[in-house]
């Protein structure tokens, strides 16, 4: 059927081409010749902006005749497509088949929720399944007017798709095995260096016990030096304040004496009383039993 628009074309054609035959005979007024050229060439552009949405209209007044006719002519449920699918290399499956136009096409697969899709007016429907890794069974079902019909149908993974899987696989495996080293190798240096942090610092605990000995040592051999001179001191007399105090010497002895019962003077003949000045002053020492 011819719509608006393209007789509207059409028309504008014929105008515009009749109008230029006439505008070259020069038989026309200029004027009324000018008129005619425009209006065919609004004509045509009209014509064109009118036959797609024409078109357009048509179409979709048509389809719904041709599915109604279609779904009277197939008046029991039946579904026609592949025994056997497979996936691509990426691993998508595709199922496509046909059925009663705007048919519900059920999908029921091993181990997976029911899919669900309605065909096209055409009756065409497909399910596309991702990542589709492991080969089943599955079975497609649609019911219409009260009949409902089943077709199984046998779903494959490819050999490109499953050298991909491996691929992954061992890309996966090797991954976790690097990480695994890794990880083992962050904690060998990690007990590594608290082991010798930990042998730096019995070390340095030792090196400073010994230090800690030596200085412990120092320190009580100085004690008991100056606890022997402390003695030694206090055996001694003291003499600082004695010096005008009388000793006794012997005219054969060497030695000045602060009493004159002291042992050094025993085997004396007789003593002379003098003052320690004087005793030191003629070369006598103090002697050594006071």
């Amino acid at each position: 059927m011819i719509g608006l628009g393209t007789l509207l074309f059409l028309a504008g054609v014929i105008v515009l081409i009749f109008g230029i035959l006439r505008y070259r005979k020069r038989n026309w007024p200029r004027r009324k010749t000018q008129i005619v050229i425009i209006s065919s060439i609004l004509a045509i552009i009209i014509g064109i902006g009118i036959i797609p949405s024409s078109e357009t209209e048509e179409a979709s007044n048509e389809k719904p005749k041709q599915t109604e006719k279609t779904v009277k002519k197939n008046d029991k449920a039946f579904i026609k497509t592949d025994k056997t699918f497979s996936t691509n290399d990426e691993g998508t499956l595709t199922i496509k088949g046909e059925t009663i136009p705007g048919g519900e096409v059920r999908l029921a697969l091993e181990g997976a929720t029911e899919l669900v899709t309605d065909a096209d007016d055409d009756g065409n429907f497909e399910f596309s399944l991702m990542n589709f890794d492991q080969s089943r069974e599955a079975v497609l079902s649609m019911t219409f007017r009260g009949e409902t019909t089943e077709f199984p149908v046998s779903l494959s993974v490819s050999s490109g798709y499953e050298t991909k899987l491996a691929e992954e696989k061992k890309a996966e495996t090797e991954r976790v095995a690097a990480e695994k080293a890794e990880a083992e190798r962050v904690e060998r240096e990690r007990l590594a260096a608290e082991e010798q942090k930990a042998q730096e610092a019995k070390i340095a605990a030792e090196k400073k016990a010994e230090q800690d000995r030596i200085a412990a040592a120092e320190k009580a051999k100085a004690a008991e030096t100056k606890r022997a001179e402390a003695e030694r001191a206090a055996a001694q007399p003291d003499t600082s304040n004695k010096q005008g105090e009388t000793v006794y010497i012997t005219a054969t002895g060497s030695k000045y004496h602060y009493s004159q019962s002291c042992r050094g003077l025993n085997n004396s003949n007789g003593e002379t009383a003098v003052t320690v000045d004087e005793a030191k002053a003629q070369g006598f020492t103090l002697c050594g039993f006071e």
